[in-house]
């Protein structure tokens, strides 16, 4: 007899539905079984041995098995046994005509679920199959929440134990119950040498009493302490600062809801944040800030510094030229021309290194740059250099006062770590840079130097951040002299890197590009050459000492100068010139003019005025962008202040007759 709920031994079983196997040796007592639980909407087989049951057992799943336990082949108790030890969550009861007590209680010890006696009736039957079948549900129900459960404590365990931050809880007295690994990675503290102590243990002793109100908290929500800041005590490692800048959030634990009063206090979870990179980074905005306001006040002082040192050069140029070459007071004069050429550099040093800055390029020779830096760097030094320069070692493309301060840098580096005296190797090289250079370097022509010293070396861990604002070695060090050198040759378009071995030395190689031509051979044992000329020349400046230096210049070099103090006056002087048909030949106009307008601002309206306009930008502040790009802005060329009686005129010259420097020279 079949019913729709029942399967056939032939018909795919329905997973939605329960699936239940009855063991029976007697073909009646199984269809009677059938036609009994015909409404129960299950799916029911049937196995007429104990092999059989056993062989469906390994090829199918079931929810229940109706067991008889006389059996031809194996006995039910087997099959109740392998049941039990293969598949323990299979529920069994057992259908028997074994009426005694001690049957059923020996079936239910060898693991069944029930015991039905037959004859059995229908009614019975069906409730004990409901129930078993219910229970059968609420085993898996309790299965699923278990694995859920096991799941979530695996994904949060996993979340704390390998969060950066300092996770924890207290018992009601403050003492350790769980730490998170991040203890021992941040702190050096193992988890057995935390776990029962007091929290105060690891707190800076002058955060103890501030610690109290958040690391031991007992309020909840709103009211808990959250953002607090303290310090741990870090575990005994001499590589390690004592104290370790946390942020702390906390919230008590309780028995009961918090908001009952009959709740206990039973301990503190909280998190601790590593506040170490906030603070360094809050340490490199104040320092960052310092060196803003530095900046300023040097460009300040820069510009009107560079005023009087023009004022200063430019006298001596006057002075110079009344005196002849082979008297002694000519070569004083020179002394002090070049001595205050070296307070520029200076200037413009404590500008690069303030404010960083534009290079203003132009070609020259290198070897004899370094040799004069390296020398003055070491004066009353123990340790010397070596200078490798070959003869047909390529011009170079740079800044002369920014590679200097990179060179002195390299050489004050070289010193230091040579504590008991040494030599410097300083090489020169010319090197072509292919597409496959292992640098990032553009393809061209290069000048490499290398800065070789025998001194103690360089820890491998620190060679990736010596390059860094703020990192340094050395106990009073700032920081800043590599990473100002580092900035000044990536604003040259070159490359600075560095290879050192602990105990052997140290090498910095900067690469510079090479100049598009060769220079002429430098002329020795000659006097000071200068360009004349004749035309007018406009000049603006607000300096008064300064204008009366350029009236006097111009004038010995054969212009006619007219000089005004703003851009309103010189753009008033311009026009009314070309009216009257004198025309300027040249327009030389300082960059700023406080209170007034500079020439960045004037170059625009004069270009407006006469597209044709020659006209020089000068300054002594090398950080506005007009300086390093003089030419976009309309400018013909740049005079750097304080500046040479022999550059003012080169550069008037040029400007003037379109770039030639060959005419009258005296």
């Amino acid at each position: 007899m079949t019913n729709e709920s029942m399967t056939t031994e032939n018909q795919e079983p329905n997973q939605d539905r329960n699936r239940i196997l009855i063991v029976d040796d007697e073909a009646r007592m199984c269809q009677s079984v059938r036609e009994l639980l015909a409404g129960q909407d299950c799916q029911l087989e049937t196995a007429g041995s104990g092999r059989e049951a056993l062989r469906r057992l390994a090829e199918h799943s079931y929810d229940l098995v109706l067991l008889d336990l006389v059996l031809p082949d194996v006995s039910g108790q087997d099959v109740l046994s392998f049941i039990r030890e293969h598949y323990p969550q299979l529920l069994t009861i057992v259908i028997s005509g074994v009426a005694s007590i001690d049957a059923a209680v020996a079936a239910l010890h060898c693991g069944a679920y029930d015991y039905i006696r037959k004859p059995v009736e229908g009614e019975e039957l069906r409730k004990r199959v409901a129930n078993a079948l219910e229970q059968k549900r609420l085993i898996r129900e309790k299965a699923a929440i278990n694995w859920e459960l096991e799941q979530s404590q695996r994904k949060y365990r996993y979340l704390v134990e390998n969060s950066p931050d300092l996770i924890y809880t207290l018992d009601e007295r403050g003492r350790f119950t769980f730490i998170n690994d991040a203890f021992e990675r941040l702190l050096g503290y193992r988890r057995e040498e935390v776990i029962g102590r007091h929290y105060s243990d690891i707190v800076l002793p002058q955060d103890v009493e501030k610690s109290r109100f958040v690391f031991n908290e007992r309020r909840t929500g709103g009211r808990a302490a959250a953002g607090l800041e303290l310090r741990l005590l870090h575990g005994p490692s001499p590589l390690e600062p004592p104290d370790f800048p946390v942020e702390v959030k906390a919230q008590g634990i309780y028995d009961r809801e918090t908001d009952r009063e009959d709740k206990n206090f039973l301990g503190t979870y909280g998190v601790a944040r590593d506040l170490r990179e906030r603070k360094a980074l809050e340490n490199h905005q104040q320092q960052v800030e310092k060196m803003e306001a530095v900046g300023r006040l040097a460009g300040g002082i820069a510009h009107d510094f560079n005023n009087f040192l023009a004022a200063i050069v430019g006298n001596i140029a006057l002075a110079k030229m009344h005196a002849q070459s082979d008297q002694e007071i000519h070569s004083r004069l020179e002394q002090m021309e070049k001595a205050t050429m070296r307070a520029r550099d200076l200037t413009r040093q404590l500008i690069t290194f303030a404010q960083g800055g534009l290079p203003m390029k132009k070609a020259g020779r290198l070897a004899e740059l370094i040799r004069e830096a390296a020398t003055f760097v070491l004066r009353g030094s123990n340790v010397r250099c070596r200078y490798f320069f070959p003869e047909d070692l390529w011009a170079g493309e740079f800044d002369p006062g920014q590679i200097t301060q990179v060179v002195q840098n390299l050489i004050i580096n070289a010193n230091q770590a040579m504590q008991e005296g040494g030599i410097i190797n300083v090489r020169g090289e010319n090197v072509t840079v292919a597409e496959s250079y292992p640098l990032p370097l553009k393809p061209g022509r290069y000048v490499r130097i290398t800065v070789e010293d025998h001194g103690c070396g360089i820890p491998q861990e620190n060679l990736s951040k010596i390059f860094d604002p703020f990192f340094s070695t050395k106990k009073n060090g700032l920081g800043f002299g590599l990473a100002t050198s580092y900035s000044i040759i990536k604003s040259h378009d070159g490359y600075l890197t560095v290879e050192s071995s602990v105990g052997e030395g140290t090498r910095f190689y900067f690469f510079l590009p090479a100049a598009d031509s060769e220079l002429p051979p430098p002329e020795e044992g000659t006097r000071e050459r200068l360009y004349r000329g004749r035309g007018r020349i406009l000049v603006m400046d607000d300096d008064r000492f300064l204008q009366d230096v350029y009236k006097r210049l111009l004038e010995r070099l054969g212009y006619s100068p007219v000089v005004v103090p703003d851009g309103e006056r010189a753009l008033a002087s311009y026009r009314q010139a070309r009216q009257e048909g004198r025309p300027f030949a040249a327009v030389i106009m300082d960059l700023t003019i406080p209170g007034g307008m500079g020439g960045k601002e004037a170059i625009k309206h004069l270009l407006a005025l006469d597209p044709d306009a020659v006209a020089i930008i000068a300054s002594g502040y090398s950080k506005d962008p007009v300086m390093g790009h003089y030419r976009e802005h309309g400018f013909k060329d740049l005079i750097e202040k304080p500046f040479s009686n022999q550059r003012l005129s080169e550069v008037l010259w040029k400007a003037v007759r379109g770039g030639e420097t060959s005419g009258t020279r005296s």
